[in-house]
């Protein structure tokens, strides 16, 4: 159920049937990325020696009759009610590859369909049959039960509490596409006010009132977008074709009369074109039957207009578009048990959850086996249910070349200027082979690069670690032994250091084997350009280099290093300790050098940029000194790390310097910080700064929350997308834990808890955007080994999850027939791959699209997403 009067049905698409990955009988060179024939089935040629072919996905064969289904006179009663309004929303749920009619490669969709059934009053409990119109669909016969039947507006936790959890609710919210009141339900009339919680045996063991949290008119400061109200289309009004449109006057003309009035919303889609899927909103001014003049555009206007321009009446409304209510059942505290539901009386459950004490353990686990799943250079060998070959270890059939190009000037880095693809290309490369032993690390995401920022992986990691009690620190999570995969002497007396520890080792390790022997970090090792579709990392067919040494990687590497280092030293691992407290001393000498003389450190680069025209209208100079103010922080925080490591007064005294210019807690900034009030002997009256920045720090995280719909761990001045208002990320998660560690304030806790269930469950969707937790997970995130290989994506992944529309406008996705979420065009069943109601008018939390093409909400990173969620899982169970 939906409401007490509308049934929610969810419809399918049939699935894709897989294909997969077979060694050919002769290698076909000539055919390598296209398309031929394999004992009768479409196989797209893939490997560096042509020698594989990925065969063709199936698409579906059959779709559901939207028009029927939409056709509320076509049913019969349901219980004697009658059904006077159908309402569907259609999104995608699976994907797959396979050749279009020209031989290209195409990825589709299948589609998910949430059919809502208006009655003209409440469905009286008991069996009913609903008969779909035109015997479209099978008889099906229901039984309604408000103690067991799943209601779809109860957004709940999918993952469970821990017994001593502070933050326990759920959220009753629905959006009705094409309903009255742009969709927004008010369950109030309904006269909807308390629900109970009910134990396996259907007994109630808690009632609480339901409270409204925010209603779609109430602003969201801190969202992240341009404004606390976001505009929408209005879902049910008709498209209104566009004649002309001077971009200078912001006059559009339309073809027939508008119907829209001085100071309405208005939105403008396909004013480029087929290919334009973006929208521009704005507010209707001086209007006349067939013109108006667009004020306060959100966007720029077009030079040229397109004849698939149209305008729609729009309106504004919150991220949630409907009215959220709150199940607060904080006050219930069972110690262990389940499974339990949630219970709306008149309405019915949600999905079962239980209460263990060790349920931020479970979840710990499950993002701990994603970082494995993402390890490079080694067999991932099935211990978590999912394996892949070796991939991206050098040797006979795999090279690494050196480049010029160092990471910090990349794409791939917050300071890059240079594309990374040029890396390897003739002014950038060298011709020096990397050594054998340049492998290792953690791909990024679905694409394979491994970079400097996932130390920020091993820095959680570290962090969780320590805050943990020392009985939890040992704690299993079946991972291979560092000896096990190792070669350096020095771990074969490490086995038996706990596993967070060995995954620290892991990362840490690889970026180790990169430096160079004076000293510099390499920032990384890249691919020539992101994968091809159907070729998975371990047949990878494009050139691969490591980047050249910056003393931005170079810094962030001595911190983390050096924070192993002291751990290592502490657990009694002399040897261990030793080889990467050396290792952080060589690469602040370096740094250092590079800190001091950039124009030395960086000479050959400099020259390939100044003859390429890569520094841009300031020059070298200008870029010097973005840099420098860059690397700055960082220095910071390697001094600090140094200076808890070895107590030295110079590292002391670089922080201190760097800390009385700038007191701020960004990320690196934090871990300077917080290393320095930790280490004894520092300034007390910085160390009272510091405290009290932490808690000012977390407080704008905490109290931005109360100002949200959905309270997740967001902080209010992070822009939308990318995971912020989705994961939790590295800033937020380290500063709510050591805040909550110096002040043990219960409400910072509680938003930590609230976080992490925002990704499990507790969002209007209802879905967990983990792999392997929940009942409803995300199926096909953005990694391409599982698409490639065809089959299911392993677990532990955290995709970033919501995003805006314009932010996610991608024209090779929601463009002509041939894109995989056609919005024009008739070819290829495009008009059964289209979203419903169209995006614009799907409020910001109900727009996520289960498709790996819709990059913004598909993608993860290991130091984003998945191990800021394994840190954040770990710290809450050692509150238990």
């Amino acid at each position: 159920m939906a409401a007490p009067d509308i049934i929610a049905v969810e419809l399918r698409d049939p699935s894709f049937v897989r294909g997969r990955i077979v060694t050919l009988p002769e290698p076909m060179p000539a055919m390598r990325g296209r398309w031929t024939a394999v004992d009768g089935v479409p196989g797209l040629v893939i490997g560096p020696k042509a020698d594989h072919v990925r065969l063709s996905d199936t698409p579906p064969g059959t779709f559901l009759d939207r028009a029927s289904v939409d056709a509320a006179g076509l049913y019969g009663t349901i219980g004697g009610r009658r059904v006077i309004s159908v309402h569907r929303k259609s999104m995608p749920y699976d994907s797959g590859l396979y050749p279009g009619p020209n031989g290209d490669t195409r990825t589709g969709a299948a589609f998910k369909h949430q059919v809502y059934l208006k009655l003209d009053g409440p469905l009286p409990q008991g069996t009913h049959v609903i008969r779909w119109p035109n015997g479209m669909l099978a008889d099906r016969s229901f039984t309604f039960d408000d103690r067991t039947t799943r209601a779809v507006a109860i957004r709940s936790t999918q993952l469970g509490h821990a017994t001593k959890d502070t933050a326990k609710a759920g959220f009753l919210a629905l959006w009705l596409p094409g309903g009255k009141d742009d969709g927004a339900v008010d369950f109030r009339d309904y006269g909807t006010t308390a629900f109970d919680i009910i134990d396996p045996e259907g007994k109630t063991v808690f009632a609480g009132a339901i409270n409204l949290r925010k209603d779609p008119g109430d602003a969201e400061p801190g969202n992240g977008l341009p404004k606390p109200l976001i505009d929408y289309t209005t879902a049910t009004a008709p498209r209104i074709v566009i004649r002309s449109l001077d971009t200078n006057a912001r006059r559009v003309t339309t073809v027939a009369p508008h119907g829209l009035t001085d100071g309405q919303r208005v939105g403008l889609e396909r004013l480029g074109g087929e290919q334009d899927p973006s929208a521009v909103f704005g507010t209707v001014a001086e209007s006349t039957a067939n013109a108006f003049t667009l004020d306060d555009p959100n966007e720029q206007l077009p030079a040229t207009l397109s004849p698939q321009a149209t305008a729609t009446p729009a309106y504004s409304a919150n991220r949630a578009g409907t009215f959220v209510f709150e199940l607060d059942y904080s006050a219930w505290m069972p110690q262990s048990g389940g499974p339990f539901r949630l219970r709306v009386p008149g309405l019915g459950v949600s999905d079962p959850f239980q209460v263990e004490p060790d349920i931020w353990l479970s979840a710990a686990r499950v993002s701990m086996t994603g970082l494995y799943h993402q390890r490079s250079g080694i067999e991932i060998d099935g211990r978590f249910g999912y394996s892949r070959p070796v991939a991206f270890r050098p040797g006979p059939d795999m090279s690494i070349v050196e480049s010029r190009l160092p990471l910090a000037w990349s794409s791939n880095f917050d300071t890059g200027f240079i594309a990374f693809e040029e890396g390897v290309k003739p002014r950038w490369r060298t011709e020096r082979k990397a050594p054998d032993s340049y492998w290792g690390g953690y791909m990024d995401a679905g694409d394979w690069d491994r970079r400097i920022q996932h130390v920020e992986v091993a820095a959680l990691l570290l962090e969780a670690f320590e805050a943990l009690p020392e009985a939890q620190r040992g704690t299993s999570f079946d991972l291979p032994k560092s000896s096990a995969l190792l070669t350096n002497p020095t771990y074969r007396d490490t086995d038996d250091l706990p596993d967070l520890l060995h995954e620290a080792i892991w990362v840490m390790d690889f970026f180790r084997r990169l430096q160079t022997d004076d000293g510099g970090i390499r920032g990384g090792i890249e691919s020539a350009a992101h994968p091809m579709l159907g070729e998975p990392s371990y047949l990878e067919r494009q050139e691969v280099y490591a980047y050249a040494p910056d003393h931005i990687s170079t810094y962030k590497y001595a911190a983390v290093a050096a924070k192993l280092a002291r751990i290592l030293k502490t657990r009694g691992k002399a040897g261990a300790a030793m080889l990467f407290e050396d290792s952080a001393r060589a690469a602040w000498a370096a740094a250092e050098r590079g800190f001091a003389d950039p124009d030395t450190f960086y000479r050959d680069a400099i020259v390939v940029a100044t003859e390429t025209g890569a520094f841009g209208p300031g020059g070298w100079p200008a870029r010097r000194e973005q840099l420098q103010g860059i690397a700055r922080e960082y220095r910071g925080a390697a001094a600090a790390a140094l200076y808890r490591l070895l107590g030295s007064t110079k590292h002391r005294d670089i922080f201190e310097a760097s800390w009385r210019d700038d007191q701020g807690l960004f990320a690196h900034k934090g871990d300077a910080a917080w290393d320095y009030l930790k280490t004894a002997g520092s300034d007390a009256g910085i160390g009272e700064e510091i405290v009290a920045r932490f808690a000012a720090e977390a407080a704008i995280i905490t109290d931005a929350q109360q100002h949200a719909a959905y309270p997740n761990m967001k902080h209010p001045y992070a822009p939308a997308g990318w995971g912020e208002g989705g994961a939790p990320d590295y800033n937020q998660t380290q500063t709510l834990i050591r805040a909550h560690l110096l002040a043990g304030d219960p409400q910072i806790l509680q938003v930590m808890e609230q976080g992490f269930q925002a990704m499990v469950g507790v969002n209007q969707v209802g879905l967990s955007f983990v792999t392997g937790i929940g009942a409803r997970q995300i199926l096909h995130p953005l990694h391409e080994d599982h698409r490639a290989m065809g089959v299911a994506a392993p677990s532990g992944i955290t995709i970033f999850g919501f995003a805006s529309q314009n932010a996610t406008a991608y024209s090779w996705v929601f463009g002509p027939a041939w894109s995989p979420l056609a919005e024009s065009g008739t070819t290829e069943n495009a008009p059964q791959r289209r979203i419903e109601p169209p995006r614009f008018s799907l409020p910001y939390h109900e727009y996520l699209v289960e498709h790996p093409a819709v990059i913004m909400q598909q993608e993860y990173t290991v130091h984003q997403s998945i191990g800021t969620m394994a840190a954040l899982a770990l710290y809450l169970h050692g509150r238990q």
